[in-house]
Protein backbone atom coordinates (compact mmCIF):
# COMPACT_ATOMS: atom_id res chain seq x y z
CA UNK A 1 0.00 0.00 0.00
CA UNK A 2 2.81 2.33 1.03
CA UNK A 3 4.30 1.95 -2.63
CA UNK A 4 1.24 2.42 -4.50
CA UNK A 5 0.94 5.84 -2.01
CA UNK A 6 4.17 6.65 -3.32
CA UNK A 7 4.14 5.68 -7.01
CA UNK A 8 0.77 7.71 -6.87
CA UNK A 9 2.38 10.80 -5.39
CA UNK A 10 5.09 10.53 -7.93
CA UNK A 11 2.53 10.37 -10.80
CA UNK A 12 0.80 13.22 -9.42
CA UNK A 13 3.81 15.69 -8.93
CA UNK A 14 5.12 14.75 -12.56
CA UNK A 15 1.63 15.62 -14.12
CA UNK A 16 1.46 18.72 -12.02
CA UNK A 17 4.99 19.73 -13.29
CA UNK A 18 4.79 19.37 -17.13
CA UNK A 19 1.45 21.23 -16.82
CA UNK A 20 2.22 23.98 -14.59
CA UNK A 21 5.36 25.10 -16.83
CA UNK A 22 3.66 25.34 -20.21
CA UNK A 23 0.55 27.43 -17.90
CA UNK A 24 3.50 29.61 -16.25
CA UNK A 25 4.75 29.92 -20.00
CA UNK A 26 1.73 31.25 -21.69
CA UNK A 27 0.91 33.66 -17.97
CA UNK A 28 4.49 35.40 -18.54
CA UNK A 29 3.90 35.81 -22.65
CA UNK A 30 0.82 37.49 -22.26
CA UNK A 31 2.42 39.57 -19.29
CA UNK A 32 5.65 40.16 -20.58
CA UNK A 33 6.08 38.67 -23.88
CA UNK A 34 9.71 37.34 -24.49
CA UNK A 35 12.05 39.03 -27.14
CA UNK A 36 14.39 36.18 -27.79
CA UNK A 37 14.49 32.02 -27.16
CA UNK A 38 18.19 33.19 -25.84
CA UNK A 39 19.02 33.29 -22.18
CA UNK A 40 21.35 36.15 -21.34
CA UNK A 41 24.02 33.81 -20.54
CA UNK A 42 23.55 32.16 -24.30
CA UNK A 43 23.07 35.57 -25.80
CA UNK A 44 26.64 37.08 -23.91
CA UNK A 45 28.85 34.05 -24.76
CA UNK A 46 27.92 33.68 -28.77
CA UNK A 47 28.32 37.85 -28.67
CA UNK A 48 31.57 37.07 -27.21
CA UNK A 49 32.55 34.25 -29.58
CA UNK A 50 31.65 36.48 -32.52
CA UNK A 51 28.16 34.72 -33.22
CA UNK A 52 26.83 37.59 -33.06
CA UNK A 53 27.48 40.01 -35.12
CA UNK A 54 27.59 43.74 -33.66
CA UNK A 55 27.10 46.92 -36.81
CA UNK A 56 27.11 50.89 -34.97
CA UNK A 57 26.02 49.27 -31.94
CA UNK A 58 23.40 47.15 -32.88
CA UNK A 59 23.27 43.52 -32.45
CA UNK A 60 22.56 40.97 -35.20
CA UNK A 61 21.90 37.23 -35.10
CA UNK A 62 22.45 37.04 -38.70
CA UNK A 63 19.22 36.25 -39.93
CA UNK A 64 17.97 38.05 -42.65
CA UNK A 65 16.99 41.29 -41.23
CA UNK A 66 17.14 43.61 -44.59
CA UNK A 67 13.49 45.00 -45.12
CA UNK A 68 11.48 44.95 -48.41
CA UNK A 69 13.82 41.98 -49.50
CA UNK A 70 12.94 38.23 -49.84
CA UNK A 71 15.07 35.22 -48.55
CA UNK A 72 17.21 35.73 -51.45
CA UNK A 73 17.67 39.42 -50.63
CA UNK A 74 15.40 40.25 -53.97
CA UNK A 75 12.94 43.40 -53.92
CA UNK A 76 9.88 42.72 -52.61
CA UNK A 77 6.42 45.35 -53.94
CA UNK A 78 5.25 47.32 -50.77
CA UNK A 79 2.38 45.93 -49.37
CA UNK A 80 3.08 42.03 -50.56
CA UNK A 81 2.13 39.00 -49.30
CA UNK A 82 4.90 37.15 -47.23
CA UNK A 83 5.15 33.38 -47.87
CA UNK A 84 4.28 31.41 -44.14
CA UNK A 85 4.94 27.72 -43.56
CA UNK A 86 1.37 26.26 -43.44
CA UNK A 87 -0.22 22.75 -41.90
CA UNK A 88 2.18 20.72 -40.29
CA UNK A 89 5.06 22.93 -41.12
CA UNK A 90 3.40 26.10 -39.37
CA UNK A 91 2.50 23.58 -36.11
CA UNK A 92 6.24 22.53 -35.69
CA UNK A 93 7.61 26.32 -35.68
CA UNK A 94 5.25 27.05 -33.38
CA UNK A 95 5.96 24.34 -31.16
CA UNK A 96 9.74 24.83 -31.17
CA UNK A 97 9.15 28.39 -30.57
CA UNK A 98 7.00 27.71 -27.85
CA UNK A 99 9.26 25.19 -26.28
CA UNK A 100 12.70 27.53 -26.76
CA UNK A 101 9.95 30.31 -24.25
CA UNK A 102 9.39 27.67 -21.54
CA UNK A 103 9.59 28.95 -18.29
CA UNK A 104 12.56 28.06 -16.47
CA UNK A 105 13.92 26.62 -19.75
CA UNK A 106 17.87 27.15 -18.93
CA UNK A 107 17.39 25.63 -15.29
CA UNK A 108 15.45 22.77 -16.67
CA UNK A 109 18.19 21.51 -19.32
CA UNK A 110 20.80 22.05 -16.61
CA UNK A 111 19.25 20.04 -14.55
CA UNK A 112 19.17 17.20 -17.10
CA UNK A 113 22.32 17.84 -17.98
CA UNK A 114 24.20 17.34 -14.58
CA UNK A 115 21.93 14.43 -13.70
CA UNK A 116 22.95 11.79 -16.78
CA UNK A 117 26.36 13.12 -16.34
CA UNK A 118 26.59 12.04 -13.49
CA UNK A 119 24.88 9.24 -13.64
CA UNK A 120 27.05 7.93 -16.34
CA UNK A 121 30.32 9.24 -14.53
CA UNK A 122 30.43 12.09 -17.21
CA UNK A 123 30.50 10.21 -19.98
CA UNK A 124 27.33 11.44 -21.72
CA UNK A 125 25.19 14.40 -21.17
CA UNK A 126 21.48 14.67 -22.71
CA UNK A 127 20.96 17.48 -24.94
CA UNK A 128 19.23 18.28 -28.15
CA UNK A 129 21.83 20.37 -29.48
CA UNK A 130 25.04 19.53 -28.36
CA UNK A 131 27.53 16.17 -27.94
CA UNK A 132 29.74 15.46 -25.48
CA UNK A 133 32.82 13.72 -26.59
CA UNK A 134 35.91 12.31 -25.88
CA UNK A 135 38.67 14.48 -23.20
CA UNK A 136 35.68 16.92 -22.60
CA UNK A 137 35.35 17.97 -25.68
CA UNK A 138 31.50 19.47 -26.77
CA UNK A 139 30.23 18.94 -30.33
CA UNK A 140 27.17 20.38 -32.17
CA UNK A 141 24.56 18.01 -33.16
CA UNK A 142 21.90 20.37 -34.22
CA UNK A 143 19.41 19.33 -36.89
CA UNK A 144 18.30 23.38 -36.89
CA UNK A 145 21.54 25.04 -38.11
CA UNK A 146 22.59 23.17 -40.30
CA UNK A 147 23.77 19.63 -40.00
CA UNK A 148 27.25 18.98 -38.60
CA UNK A 149 26.95 15.52 -37.81
CA UNK A 150 25.66 14.47 -41.20
CA UNK A 151 28.77 16.14 -42.16
CA UNK A 152 30.82 14.32 -40.37
CA UNK A 153 29.22 10.25 -40.74
CA UNK A 154 29.20 11.45 -44.54
CA UNK A 155 25.34 10.97 -45.61
CA UNK A 156 24.83 13.98 -46.77
CA UNK A 157 26.81 14.42 -50.05
CA UNK A 158 25.92 16.72 -52.99
CA UNK A 159 24.37 15.50 -56.25
CA UNK A 160 26.98 16.44 -59.41
CA UNK A 161 23.62 18.78 -60.36
CA UNK A 162 24.20 20.40 -56.67
CA UNK A 163 28.29 21.15 -56.95
CA UNK A 164 27.83 22.28 -60.53
CA UNK A 165 25.04 25.14 -59.58
CA UNK A 166 26.92 25.60 -56.29
CA UNK A 167 29.76 26.32 -58.31
CA UNK A 168 28.51 27.78 -61.17
CA UNK A 169 27.11 30.84 -58.45
CA UNK A 170 30.44 30.88 -57.02
CA UNK A 171 32.70 31.96 -60.08
CA UNK A 172 29.45 34.52 -61.56
CA UNK A 173 30.18 36.23 -57.98
CA UNK A 174 33.63 36.33 -59.10
CA UNK A 175 33.26 37.50 -62.25
CA UNK A 176 31.37 39.98 -61.79
CA UNK A 177 33.07 41.54 -59.13
CA UNK A 178 36.03 40.94 -61.54
CA UNK A 179 33.86 43.58 -63.65
CA UNK A 180 34.05 45.54 -60.77
CA UNK A 181 37.57 45.69 -60.19
CA UNK A 182 37.50 43.77 -56.99
CA UNK A 183 39.25 40.61 -55.99
CA UNK A 184 37.14 37.65 -55.14
CA UNK A 185 38.37 34.74 -52.72
CA UNK A 186 36.50 31.53 -50.71
CA UNK A 187 36.59 29.92 -48.26
CA UNK A 188 35.05 27.03 -46.22
CA UNK A 189 35.55 26.40 -42.90
CA UNK A 190 35.56 23.11 -41.52
CA UNK A 191 33.34 21.61 -38.50
CA UNK A 192 34.94 21.03 -35.26
CA UNK A 193 34.12 17.48 -35.47
CA UNK A 194 35.97 16.73 -39.04
CA UNK A 195 39.30 18.55 -37.29
CA UNK A 196 38.86 16.16 -34.11
CA UNK A 197 37.44 12.96 -35.15
CA UNK A 198 39.19 11.31 -32.33
CA UNK A 199 37.27 13.06 -30.01
CA UNK A 200 33.93 11.88 -31.36
CA UNK A 201 31.88 9.37 -29.21
CA UNK A 202 32.42 5.74 -30.97
CA UNK A 203 28.91 5.45 -31.06
CA UNK A 204 28.55 8.10 -33.75
CA UNK A 205 29.99 6.25 -36.95
CA UNK A 206 31.58 7.42 -40.11
CA UNK A 207 29.68 6.32 -43.51
CA UNK A 208 32.30 8.11 -46.04
CA UNK A 209 34.95 10.21 -44.64
CA UNK A 210 35.06 12.82 -47.49
CA UNK A 211 32.73 15.58 -45.93
CA UNK A 212 30.52 17.88 -48.07
CA UNK A 213 33.11 20.89 -47.58
CA UNK A 214 35.67 18.44 -49.13
CA UNK A 215 33.33 16.82 -51.73
CA UNK A 216 32.80 20.57 -52.92
CA UNK A 217 36.16 21.99 -52.77
CA UNK A 218 37.54 18.26 -54.83
CA UNK A 219 34.87 19.49 -57.46
CA UNK A 220 35.95 23.46 -57.49
CA UNK A 221 39.66 22.60 -58.22
CA UNK A 222 38.88 19.94 -60.88
CA UNK A 223 36.30 22.17 -62.98
CA UNK A 224 36.58 25.63 -62.40
CA UNK A 225 40.21 28.19 -61.42
CA UNK A 226 38.23 29.36 -58.25
CA UNK A 227 40.41 30.40 -55.42
CA UNK A 228 38.62 28.22 -52.94
CA UNK A 229 40.23 27.08 -50.08
CA UNK A 230 38.85 24.46 -47.18
CA UNK A 231 41.85 23.98 -45.34
CA UNK A 232 41.15 20.66 -43.56
CA UNK A 233 44.53 19.54 -44.05
CA UNK A 234 46.63 22.51 -42.73
CA UNK A 235 44.01 22.31 -39.20
CA UNK A 236 45.09 18.63 -38.74
CA UNK A 237 48.54 19.32 -38.67
CA UNK A 238 47.96 22.47 -36.67
CA UNK A 239 46.52 20.65 -33.87
CA UNK A 240 49.49 18.34 -33.48
CA UNK A 241 51.08 21.25 -31.83
CA UNK A 242 48.23 23.52 -30.24
CA UNK A 243 44.43 23.48 -29.49
CA UNK A 244 43.08 25.23 -32.46
CA UNK A 245 39.43 24.93 -32.32
CA UNK A 246 37.65 24.95 -28.38
CA UNK A 247 36.85 22.19 -26.11
CA UNK A 248 33.79 23.37 -25.47
CA UNK A 249 32.40 25.90 -28.61
CA UNK A 250 31.87 24.86 -31.98
CA UNK A 251 34.30 27.50 -33.38
CA UNK A 252 37.61 27.31 -33.66
CA UNK A 253 39.80 29.70 -31.92
CA UNK A 254 42.37 32.51 -33.19
CA UNK A 255 45.46 30.54 -33.49
CA UNK A 256 42.69 27.91 -35.87
CA UNK A 257 41.45 31.04 -37.58
CA UNK A 258 45.15 32.19 -38.25
CA UNK A 259 46.00 28.49 -39.84
CA UNK A 260 42.73 29.08 -42.16
CA UNK A 261 43.49 32.30 -43.55
CA UNK A 262 47.52 32.16 -44.03
CA UNK A 263 45.87 28.35 -45.96
CA UNK A 264 44.22 31.29 -48.07
CA UNK A 265 46.94 33.73 -48.75
CA UNK A 266 49.36 30.89 -50.35
CA UNK A 267 46.11 30.28 -52.41
CA UNK A 268 45.81 33.52 -53.31
CA UNK A 269 49.40 35.49 -52.97
CA UNK A 270 52.01 32.57 -52.59
CA UNK A 271 52.33 33.69 -49.07
CA UNK A 272 52.67 32.02 -46.21
CA UNK A 273 53.35 31.91 -42.11
CA UNK A 274 53.71 29.07 -40.01
CA UNK A 275 51.43 29.32 -36.85
CA UNK A 276 55.38 29.74 -34.93
CA UNK A 277 56.47 32.53 -36.49
CA UNK A 278 53.24 35.21 -35.15
CA UNK A 279 52.53 35.66 -31.34
CA UNK A 280 49.29 35.11 -29.59
CA UNK A 281 48.51 36.89 -25.95
CA UNK A 282 46.06 34.69 -23.68
CA UNK A 283 43.29 36.87 -22.07
CA UNK A 284 41.60 34.36 -20.38
CA UNK A 285 42.18 30.58 -19.13
CA UNK A 286 38.33 29.42 -18.29
CA UNK A 287 36.79 30.18 -20.92
CA UNK A 288 33.09 28.29 -21.29
CA UNK A 289 31.94 28.59 -25.28
CA UNK A 290 28.54 28.44 -26.35
CA UNK A 291 28.18 24.18 -27.05
CA UNK A 292 28.68 24.16 -22.82
CA UNK A 293 26.48 27.30 -22.53
CA UNK A 294 23.54 25.50 -24.69
CA UNK A 295 23.99 21.99 -22.66
CA UNK A 296 22.84 24.28 -20.09
CA UNK A 297 26.53 23.80 -17.72
CA UNK A 298 27.17 27.65 -17.48
CA UNK A 299 27.35 27.23 -14.06
CA UNK A 300 29.75 24.44 -14.41
CA UNK A 301 33.45 25.48 -13.48
CA UNK A 302 34.58 21.96 -14.51
CA UNK A 303 33.56 23.13 -18.22
CA UNK A 304 35.46 26.35 -17.49
CA UNK A 305 38.35 25.26 -19.65
CA UNK A 306 39.48 26.92 -22.53
CA UNK A 307 42.05 29.76 -23.30
CA UNK A 308 41.09 32.76 -25.47
CA UNK A 309 44.01 33.62 -27.59
CA UNK A 310 44.29 36.57 -29.35
CA UNK A 311 46.39 37.51 -32.25
CA UNK A 312 49.28 39.89 -32.02
CA UNK A 313 48.77 41.92 -35.40
CA UNK A 314 52.31 43.51 -34.91
CA UNK A 315 54.00 40.15 -34.83
CA UNK A 316 52.76 39.65 -38.66
CA UNK A 317 55.22 39.51 -41.50
CA UNK A 318 55.46 42.82 -43.25
CA UNK A 319 55.89 41.14 -46.57
CA UNK A 320 51.95 39.47 -46.45
CA UNK A 321 50.63 43.07 -45.91
CA UNK A 322 48.12 44.25 -48.64
CA UNK A 323 47.70 47.65 -48.66
CA UNK A 324 44.26 46.98 -49.36
CA UNK A 325 40.35 47.13 -48.23
CA UNK A 326 38.86 44.27 -47.41
CA UNK A 327 35.34 42.93 -47.24
CA UNK A 328 34.50 40.09 -45.57
CA UNK A 329 31.63 38.28 -45.85
CA UNK A 330 31.28 35.57 -43.53
CA UNK A 331 29.15 33.52 -40.80
CA UNK A 332 30.07 33.36 -37.07
CA UNK A 333 33.84 32.07 -37.74
CA UNK A 334 34.01 35.50 -39.79
CA UNK A 335 34.47 37.40 -36.27
CA UNK A 336 37.98 35.98 -35.88
CA UNK A 337 38.68 35.34 -39.44
CA UNK A 338 38.10 39.08 -39.96
CA UNK A 339 39.78 39.98 -36.91
CA UNK A 340 43.17 38.14 -38.21
CA UNK A 341 42.65 39.47 -41.18
CA UNK A 342 43.39 43.17 -39.30
CA UNK A 343 47.35 42.30 -39.27
CA UNK A 344 47.27 42.09 -43.69
CA UNK A 345 45.07 44.79 -45.13
CA UNK A 346 44.40 48.20 -44.02
CA UNK A 347 43.06 47.86 -40.42
CA UNK A 348 40.61 50.26 -40.52
CA UNK A 349 38.92 48.87 -43.97
CA UNK A 350 38.39 45.99 -42.92
CA UNK A 351 35.01 44.98 -42.51
CA UNK A 352 32.78 41.89 -41.75
CA UNK A 353 29.19 41.35 -43.06
CA UNK A 354 26.90 38.34 -42.36
CA UNK A 355 26.32 36.43 -45.47
CA UNK A 356 22.73 36.10 -45.19
CA UNK A 357 21.62 39.81 -44.35
CA UNK A 358 24.44 40.89 -47.32
CA UNK A 359 23.23 43.20 -50.00
CA UNK A 360 25.45 44.64 -53.04
CA UNK A 361 24.80 48.31 -52.11
CA UNK A 362 27.29 47.64 -48.99
CA UNK A 363 30.57 47.09 -51.97
CA UNK A 364 30.04 50.93 -52.96
CA UNK A 365 29.57 51.72 -49.06
CA UNK A 366 32.75 50.32 -48.01
CA UNK A 367 34.62 50.21 -51.77
CA UNK A 368 36.44 47.11 -51.38
CA UNK A 369 39.89 46.20 -52.67
CA UNK A 370 39.17 42.73 -51.97
CA UNK A 371 36.01 40.77 -50.59
CA UNK A 372 36.82 37.06 -48.75
CA UNK A 373 33.32 35.17 -49.01
CA UNK A 374 33.32 32.73 -46.19
CA UNK A 375 30.50 29.49 -44.84
CA UNK A 376 30.91 27.28 -42.20
CA UNK A 377 31.34 23.94 -43.82
CA UNK A 378 27.46 23.38 -42.17
CA UNK A 379 26.82 26.21 -44.78
CA UNK A 380 28.56 25.40 -47.48
CA UNK A 381 25.05 24.91 -49.03
CA UNK A 382 24.89 28.39 -49.26
CA UNK A 383 27.47 29.09 -51.23
CA UNK A 384 24.54 28.49 -54.21
CA UNK A 385 22.95 31.49 -52.33
CA UNK A 386 23.16 34.43 -55.29
CA UNK A 387 22.38 37.73 -53.03
CA UNK A 388 26.31 38.69 -53.83
CA UNK A 389 25.71 40.07 -57.65
CA UNK A 390 24.32 42.87 -58.61
CA UNK A 391 21.29 40.87 -61.05
CA UNK A 392 19.66 39.74 -58.15
CA UNK A 393 17.96 42.99 -57.43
Amino acid sequence: MRMEKRNRLIAVFFLAFILVVPVVTVVRDLVAPAESGLSEAEQKVLENNGSLQKEDGEESTGEDETAGTDETGAEQDEGAPVEEAVGFARLQNILNGFTERLFGRTRLIAFNTGLTSFLTGGTYIESTQVLLGKNDMFFYKTELDGHPLWDYMGINHFTDEELAAITGNIVATRDYLASRGIEFYAMCAPNKEIIYPENMPDTIARVDEVSRGEQLAEYIAENTDLIFVYPKDALLEAKKDTQIYYKTDTHCNQKGSFVMMQELFKAAYGTHAELSSVDFRCDSTDYLGDLATLAGLGDEDKYKIDNVYVFERDTADPAQYHDQTLLFVGDSFGGFLSAVCKGYYKYDEVYWEYPDSFNVELYDKYKPDVVIWERAERYCEKFGASNLREWDY
